[in-house]
């Protein structure tokens, strides 16, 4: 039975995982993980070879699992965004990757954004302007490490990265190059105006290419396939979480919300917000996902388990929280522990809670912080359901493995809500691109099979009318945070 295998690169871990080609199921699936570094405040690297040997174990673990019994189509990827490492002339890093936590560049980001210069550049590439962009980072090792900056021969990401030491060639697709915040989102190509203002010639960085392109594998590759093997090119984590829920056509959103979140719909034409509020990168020369990601999801939830329920199971505490009136009795959360990026875009900015008096217990915090997290998520949502009419929402992430929370999202969206029966749709997104570009489907609507749903939750009217009420205070109070910001 011909197999794809979709191959996600993520912040903390890579997995791999074998598709049906027909039927979409699952044959088989490995993954293993890697540390993140803080060598100073602000600071948040990888070691790119790290990551470039668990992306290869995965694959080979896989592959062999299946070796003789299916027959390999190729190797597709999803990878996350905004990673920059710098290399020399023969391909040896200069740097870590820099990953899209760190914010050792607020301050040039804070300067950018207000600045005419950094509104053209978003107005050009589509991704705000933020500590997490490559842009931001690349204009940081400009300033600070100068011989680096002027030395390098390349500036890559981790799928860049892993291409290079598979093929020997320099390729990114249009997705990965669109959240650099350095590729025109309407000419397909690096943005003359940006590489100016940074002084960066193109040559610096890979050639541009659709998620459908294909290189093959040469003969003794890393990852131990036969020669000749097709591997394409695919998307980023982002886009591809949208294409493998099932969330790319008009009317659907997708809401993902692990370790942080994000919220995002499809379009047919690509969109610059005036408030610099969303992001819009390009899938495909038809495609764009736009939308506003959130450092603060689930991870929030795990910080009020340590401190508040160290003993206690997730779900005793989703249940004790589900017993408490929408609005936690006044309580009202602010989740910007970790700074934030949509829709607020500061690194400065911090959370709390207000409407706190002495009835409040800490199952009211329990409440308000499930709330406040999707509170911030609608915050983004709101602006894109200003774009598009929507009528259904993909979830996923971890926070969907419990019923209590997803039936919360619904009712604060006042939206039907899908769990797919997967959680993997980065790496099911990128198995469909694969499929797609080697000619086994001519379109995403011939793999249904692939984006199954499981359950379904339908918003309680009452329900959704008072958190109406209630996001309107929260956007109020999200301002007067931000004003606080230093």
């Amino acid at each position: 039975m011909p197999y794809i295998v979709g191959c996600d690169i993520g912040t903390t871990n890579v997995k791999s995982v074998a598709f049906d080609s027909v039927s979409g199921a699952i044959l088989a699936s490995h993954s293993e993980g890697y540390e993140m570094d803080h060598p100073k405040p602000d600071w948040s690297e990888e070691d790119p070879d790290e990551i470039f040997e668990a992306a290869c174990n995965t694959i080979k673990k896989v592959t062999n699992t299946l070796k003789n019994k299916d027959t390999l189509l190729g190797i597709s990827f999803s990878a996350a965004m905004h990673g920059v490492l710098a290399l020399d002339k023969n391909g040896k890093r200069l740097t870590k990757l820099i990953i899209w936590a760190d914010n050792r560049s607020s301050d040039i980001a804070v300067k950018l954004r207000s600045s005419q210069v950094g509104k053209k550049i978003y107005a050009n590439n589509g991704t705000p302007i933020h500590a997490m962009t490559p842009v931001c980072k690349l204009l940081w090792l400009k300033e600070n490490e100068p011989g680096i900056y002027k030395n390098a021969s390349r500036f890559v990401g981790i799928k860049e990265y892993i291409i290079y030491r598979l093929t020997g060639k320099f390729l990114i697709d249009y997705s990965i190059a669109s959240a650099t915040g350095m590729f025109n989102i309407r000419e397909l190509k690096w943005d003359a105006y940006t590489l100016k203002k940074l002084g960066l010639k193109e040559e610096k960085l890979s050639l541009a290419v659709s998620p459908y392109h294909i290189d093959k594998l040469p003969a003794g590759n890393p990852a131990g396939l036969p020669e000749g093997t097709s591997l394409i090119m695919g998307a980023s984590d982002g886009c591809l979480a949208n294409l493998g829920s099932g969330a790319i056509e008009d009317g659907t959103m997708a809401v993902t919300i692990g370790t942080s979140a994000a919220v995002r719909i499809s379009s047919n034409k690509p969109y610059s917000d005036p408030f610099m509020q969303t992001f819009c990168y390009v899938l495909d020369e038809k495609t764009y996902i736009i939308g506003g990601p959130s450092n603060n999801g689930a991870v929030i939830f795990e910080w009020l388990m340590n401190t508040f329920f160290p003993k206690e199971e997730y779900d005793q505490v989703f249940q004790e929280a589900s017993e408490i009136e929408p609005g936690a009795n006044g309580l009202l959360f602010y989740p910007y522990l970790l700074g934030e990026r949509a829709p607020l875009w500061s690194s400065a900015v911090r959370g709390g809670f207000s409407g706190l008096d002495i009835q409040h217990t800490r199952t009211h915090f329990a409440r308000a912080v499930m709330e406040g997290i999707l509170l911030n998520a609608y915050s983004i949502g709101k602006i894109l359901m200003e774009m598009q009419q929507i009528e259904t929402i993909y979830a996923n992430g971890g926070f969907a493995k419990s019923p209590i929370w997803v039936q919360m999202l619904s009712d604060i969206f006042g939206k039907k809500v899908k769990l797919n029966e997967t959680v993997e749709t980065g790496a099911v997104g990128a198995a469909m691109i694969g499929l797609k570009a080697l000619n086994v489907y001519q379109s995403f609507s011939q793999m249904k099979s692939f984006t199954t749903v499981g359950q379904e939750f339908d918003p309680k009217a009452a329900v959704h009318k008072s958190y109406q009420e209630l996001s309107e205070k929260f956007i109020k109070g999200a301002k007067i945070m931000l004003s606080h910001a230093v």
